[in-house]
């Protein structure tokens, strides 16, 4: 995804089939619910995202929106796009690298940072290798220009793969969906880990140079690039 400079027919279709399988994963993986969270993926100079309204596991192959990224036009009237498009619109422009943006309410996730928290430690390797350091922004309105201008500002920066939004849930980017997919699935039970511990006792979390270990991983490396070549099998004609 992202490689092309204006989209294809065939590549077109295969991103609106990802972006299905993935929406519809989300819900049942408990990751939203009802009509919450929207997913999104690039294609060329358009990304197509997902319906205002809509349930992400109730969106037909004719229901995903087609918005230009520079000018933020939507190629159609109706349905009209995710409340939330210019957030991942900013993004996109913001971010090259970007092909795919996922946007959850995650139970655990909000009632961790919605606790007084400010980050999730880390618990485990992957979500050392897969997520990386997360940043934290204070509540702001939904599908708001605010919230657009304030996920830019945190997660401009190419090695930011997530946000975590005070009372409201999380983001994650990817070069394609599966990424970005398991990068939401990551988090998630980062906090739901650290939930438990915090329960049972007091939480031991990986020091810093235990997390730097675990970034200098062949092994590790090895899974990252796996997760990235998965764009090419999706945007190639």
């Amino acid at each position: 995804m992202g490689s092309e400079e204006t989209m294809t027919p065939h590549a077109s279709e295969r991103i609106k089939s990802e972006l299905a399988r993935y929406s519809a994963r989300l819900v049942s993986r408990g990751l939203v619910v009802g009509p919450g969270g929207n997913t999104s993926a690039r294609d060329g100079e358009i990304m197509w995202i997902s319906p205002s309204g809509f349930a992400l596991d109730d969106i037909g192959a004719d229901d995903w929106v087609a918005m230009d990224i520079a000018s933020g036009e939507a190629r159609q009237r109706a349905p009209r796009p995710s409340s939330e498009f210019a957030m991942h619109l900013a993004i996109y422009r913001a971010r090259p690298d970007v092909s795919a943006i996922v946007h959850t309410h995650p139970p655990t996730t909000i009632g961790v940072i919605s606790a007084g928290l400010d980050r999730i430690p880390f618990m485990f390797p992957d979500q050392v290798a897969v997520v990386g350091d997360v940043p934290f922004i204070d509540y702001v309105v939904p599908c708001s220009q605010e919230l657009a201008d304030a996920v830019v500002a945190a997660m401009g920066n190419e090695d930011v793969s997530a946000l975590l939004m005070q009372n409201h849930g999380l983001i994650t980017v990817g070069h394609n969906l599966k990424e970005a997919y398991y990068r939401t699935e990551v988090v998630e039970d980062a906090a739901r880990i650290f939930w438990v511990a915090a329960t049972v006792g007091t939480p031991r979390t990986l020091t810093a140079p235990e997390a730097d270990e675990i970034r200098n991983l062949e092994a590790e490396r090895y899974r990252q690039r796996l997760l990235r070549d998965a764009s090419a099998a999706v945007s190639s004609p």
